[in-house]
């Protein structure tokens, strides 16, 4: 499904790009087909790899299978597009213990390393396994993470270094509706079961645990062992 995404996401790009930039992707796709068959064999590919630093890829031997999604052995231009927007965008690698698994799409990052926080100045990312299993060493200090869809949405109309609000990344419930066979309406709200509240209990404790991960002193954090999954415990009734 990532590879899917990746391709829509770079056909959107070329369809609301300018008419220079179509016209380079074209060059591009060109200058890579060296048959002038139009298509990119994998040797072809693989002599682009090699020629132009994209070493990290030859080293996946399943990268070309992978873009080629019909399956018939070569890259059209839509799928060379989508190879462009890869490598230009998600060289993005598991900092994981002897993981390194290149990050394309879902993944965990440390909130303060991708506010620039602190000395290095680059961010740090990890596979939703390596995250899971907390197979990685990293700053004491530094641990907050989210992954990279809830930090896009947490930090929406914040100040650049503001701290994320998970109150802005959660979905609101929808309204109560009523079908009939004609008409769609908005209806009073029903009696809500019980799983209602602990579902509603367990969004407030999202939002709140964000706050005290960014918040509560680092010395407390240390001194108790403190875990974000661990910040409160609050009785569901």
């Amino acid at each position: 499904m990532a590879m899917e995404e990746l391709h829509a996401a770079a056909l959107a790009y070329y369809d609301n790009g300018t008419q220079q930039l179509r016209d380079l992707a074209g060059s591009f796709f060109r200058s890579m087909d060296t048959n002038d068959d139009g298509k990119i064999s994998c040797s072809e590919f693989n002599e682009f790899l090699q020629q132009s630093g994209y070493n990290w890829i030859i080293n996946d031997p399943n990268f070309f299978k992978r873009l080629d999604r019909n399956g018939d052995g070569g890259l059209d231009f839509g799928e060379v597009l989508t190879f462009y927007y890869i490598i230009k965008t998600r060289y993005i690698r598991c900092q994981g213990y002897h993981c390194g698994v290149h990050l394309c799409g879902l993944y965990f990052t440390c909130v303060a390393c991708f506010d620039g926080a602190h000395e290095h100045r680059s961010t740090f990312d990890l596979c939703a396994t390596c995250y899971r299993n907390r197979n990685y060493y990293h700053h004491q200090h530094h641990t907050y993470f989210l992954d990279n869809h809830v930090l896009l949405r947490s930090k929406r109309g914040l100040s650049p270094y503001a701290q994320p609000d998970l109150n802005m990344a959660i979905t609101p419930p929808p309204p109560p509706a009523v079908y009939n066979n004609i008409n769609y309406y908005i209806a009073a709200a029903p009696e809500r079961h019980s799983w209602f509240q602990v579902f509603r209990v367990f969004e407030m404790a999202l939002a709140a645990a964000s706050v005290a991960a960014n918040w509560m002193p680092t010395d407390y954090r240390k001194m108790n062992g403190w875990r974000i999954d661990q910040a409160l415990s609050l009785p569901l009734q």
